[in-house]
């Protein structure tokens, strides 16, 4: 249908579909195993399922808008739960919001505490949800890169950039894409760096509970200094093995709550309610305890399986060190764009693998987007799965003439 009038330019000029939701369809269509997009291939807990059940068949009351902060019950379990983890104190009343997944939660932070002009620091590569949150609020983006032999944060080139014009600083632990983690020392480090600024800590804290080699849990609410000036988004759908459900949470300072939740009640305003009755239910037996205290290890084993298998070969990579994302460099024996190997090995008929392309990650104006050779795999896949992707990144590093031709955009000009 054609509009009959000539529309205003866009908000967001440079944005198109996601590359998620582009690699997930071009994996659809062309029927390739898909380990990019971040969701696991297995069923959540059965005991959570049924207790979500329980509540949609309970009758009326639980099938009806929750309140807009979340339901009571599940905001003072994330409140004990931050308490007991971290020794952090929130009131669930007043510093806890539930949300349909941690991204809505994001976008109401910074449309709430973002205005016009205001400077929001970026650590690329970052999350693409990010940045467009920021333009739409009228802010202004300054980037820091993330140091190259490890992914870590630079704290001097943080500091270089951090002035009385910074409103957010945005943070990722355990990092996506690239699995790198905040450790009690590096959190003391963004301390130092932060001490006497008055800007505001978004931590994305969404894998916060995945972490491997028997790392610590961290969050920046363990660190009472930088609690006091943090939200920090957390989500049910990633530890729960739920991500189609949509349940996030927001954790802060009733001051910088407030805020937000003025705009979330205009935004989702109400999440799912059997959902949260049902998590609520599942998180206060032995079997959910059990379910949280397993994650760690759970997903080490699927990441130590993918590594495993790739002992050997010319693929690089440094393990993750939390979440569920593993990047890995072909640039020992491919020179083509991530975009392109990615695209192409989705499409080829000899590879069929859909991963996400590290490029997607930065700035479009960035040189990364022409000259990456990383690619992100999802190892929340079960077993068999694991094993296929590895077969195919195995050809892929045994025959890099086939592999680089079908990375060539023209190879596969049908799309």
């Amino acid at each position: 249908m054609k509009t009959p009038f000539d529309l205003p330019p866009s908000k967001l000029p440079h944005i198109g579909t996601t590359i998620f939701s582009e690699m997930s369809a071009l994996a659809r269509k062309h029927g390739a195993l898909n380990v990019s997009q971040g969701f696991p291939d297995f069923a959540p807990p059965a005991p959570l399922v049924e207790a979500v059940a329980r509540h949609m068949r309970s009758g009326a009351a639980a099938n009806q808008y929750a309140p807009m902060a979340g339901h009571l019950v599940l905001r003072e379990w994330i409140a004990e739960d931050m308490a007991h983890r971290f020794g952090a104190v929130y009131d669930p009343e007043s510093e806890v919001t539930i949300g349909a997944g941690a991204s809505s939660l994001i976008f109401a932070a910074i449309q709430a505490w973002v205005g016009e002009d205001d400077e929001v620091i970026l650590m690329e590569p970052a999350y693409d949800l990010y940045a467009p949150a920021v333009r739409l609020a009228g802010g202004v983006i300054r980037r820091v890169e993330r140091r190259t032999e490890d992914d870590g944060i630079d704290f001097d080139a943080l500091r270089t950039v951090l002035d009385r014009r910074t409103r957010l600083v945005i943070l990722n632990s355990p990092h996506n894409p690239t699995g790198a983690y905040m450790s009690p020392g590096d959190l003391e480090a963004l301390y130092q760096v932060m001490a006497t600024s008055h800007a505001i800590l978004l931590s994305d804290e969404v894998y916060g509970p995945i972490v491997h080699d028997d790392r610590p849990v961290t969050s920046v609410a363990a660190h009472p200094q930088l609690a006091q000036r943090s939200l920090i988004a957390q989500s049910f759908g990633k530890v729960l093995h739920a991500t189609g459900w949509k349940v996030g949470s927001l954790v802060g300072p009733s001051a910088l709550m407030e805020e937000v939740r003025k705009v979330h009640q205009y935004d989702v305003f109400s999440t799912a309610g059997p959902l949260q009755l049902g998590i609520a239910e599942f998180l206060n037996t032995s079997d959910g305890q059990a379910h949280l205290a397993d994650l760690s290890r759970f997903y080490s084993a699927k990441r130590d399986r993918l590594l495993t298998g790739l002992q050997g070969t010319a693929w690089q990579f440094k393990p993750a060190e939390g979440g569920y994302f593993q990047t890995l460099s072909y640039q020992s024996f491919l020179k083509a764009p991530d975009g392109d190997a990615c695209r192409g090995w989705t499409r080829d008929p000899a590879i069929l693998l859909a991963t996400i392309p590290v490029s997607a990650f930065y700035d479009p104006r960035h040189a990364m987007r022409s000259a990456s050779t990383r690619i992100r795999i999802c190892f929340a896949k079960g077993d068999d799965t694991l094993d296929q992707a590895i077969e195919r990144l195995r050809w892929i590093a045994e025959h890099p003439e086939a592999a680089a031709h079908a990375a060539q955009p023209e190879a596969h000009a049908e799309g």
